[in-house]
């Protein structure tokens, strides 16, 4: 006799959370390149300023999503 999958919601919740950690910093760093694009094409001339700038906002994203998978690791580890 077959046994029935019985973590179900445990696997929806397992798939929002990775769907979560990867999707929001793949999405701001879509939106960040975007507009680094845009401003350079704009002025040419502030290329090194804006690569700066943006450099620090991808930080910031990568912090996040390090920490976001760190804390994954940790709930589910146990």
């Amino acid at each position: 006799m077959a046994e029935h999958f019985q973590y179900w919601r445990e696997g929806w919740v397992f798939i929002a959370a990775m769907f979560f950690i990867v999707g929001v910093p793949c999405v701001a760093v879509a939106v960040l390149g975007t507009r680094l694009i845009n401003h350079i094409g704009r002025y040419p001339t502030k290329s090194a300023q804006l690569q700066m700038g943006v450099c620090i906002q991808l930080l910031l994203v990568e912090i996040f999503s390090f920490s976001m998978l760190a804390i994954f690791f940790h709930v589910f580890s146990d």
